[in-house]
């Protein structure tokens, strides 16, 4: 029998816990993201988990991954002020998929 996704996220320590670890890679504003994620469904916490962990296996970080997608699509390095700003405020995922467009791999 299929584990239900509250079954899955007691499996990780809980929901307390399961926030805790995504609130340093998620955001910047600490409380407004610990206060988004505790109102979410368990299956949408192991959905944003999951990318969350690719991100951290892949790149080390948020802030690496913007600069990867940003090192491809400006090879230049003249990335316009307005794209920074909207990969900065980007979810992970998607940021992950505009580094799939630029030709990441």
């Amino acid at each position: 029998m299929k584990t239900t996704p509250m079954q899955q996220v007691k499996a990780l320590g809980g929901r307390e816990a399961l926030v805790k670890t995504l609130v340093p890679v998620l955001g910047n504003d600490p409380v407004k993201t610990k206060s988004a994620l505790m109102g979410t469904t368990n299956a949408k916490l192991l959905r944003v988990n999951e990318v969350a962990q690719a991100v951290q296996k892949r790149f080390g970080s948020r802030k690496e991954l913007i600069a990867r997608t940003i090192a491809l699509r400006y090879p230049t390095g003249n990335a316009a002020d307005g794209f920074v700003k909207k990969m900065e405020e980007a979810t992970l995922k998607r940021l992950l998929e505009e580094y799939r467009q630029a030709g990441g791999k």
